[in-house]
């Protein structure tokens, strides 16, 4: 069936109000990406604080530990290290640049476009923001599960790094406790 004009015009309009939020998507799934590996960055340096304030302490506690315990202290600071450590680690394979789906070489769009069966096809207007809304689209999908799976990784990290500063509290309560 052949396209009047005016029909060719419409799906056009309509193929690049898809391609312009197309855009929007994939521009806003960049920026969720760096913002996200930013976030795990941060997350490095919190741990690096904590790390040197909790060893700092620890060698002043244990100076001055009165009636308590060095099995006490050693159980203490084990937990809040061990809770640090899968803090880091799960803070570094946020960072991690998983393998993604790719926009293919230009040379192979070149031979993909003029070697197709259907070439009258993709010189239509609508025919090629289609192609080039399928083809970003596949990378932005992949994009977005990547994101999806860092988002997961902060929040683990960001769990064991409070859990941490929860255990620093309760061993100071029950260290508290001890010395009455």
């Amino acid at each position: 069936m052949k396209l009047t004009i005016e029909q060719e015009r419409q799906i056009t309009a309509q193929y690049q109000y898809i391609k312009e939020l197309a855009t929007l998507k994939y521009d806003a799934e960049e920026k969720r990406e760096q913002n996200l590996i930013q976030q795990s960055s941060q997350m490095q340096t919190a741990f690096s604080f904590m790390t040197a304030a909790v060893f700092a302490a620890t060698a002043i506690c244990i100076e001055y530990r009165g009636k308590l315990t060095l099995n006490f202290f050693l159980i203490a600071v084990s937990v809040v290290a061990f809770l640090l450590i899968v803090s880091l680690l799960l803070a570094s394979l946020a960072q991690w640049r998983w393998k993604t789906e790719a926009f293919p070489d230009i040379l192979d769009m070149k031979d993909t476009v003029v070697n197709d069966p259907e070439w009258e096809k993709l010189t239509i207007k609508y025919h090629q923001i289609n192609q080039w809304i399928d083809l970003v689209g596949k990378v932005q999908k992949k994009k977005a599960k990547i994101n999806d799976r860092r988002v997961k990784l902060i929040m683990a990290s960001m769990i064991c790094f409070y859990l941490s500063i929860g255990s620093i509290v309760i061993s100071f309560f029950i260290g508290v406790m001890k010395l009455r």
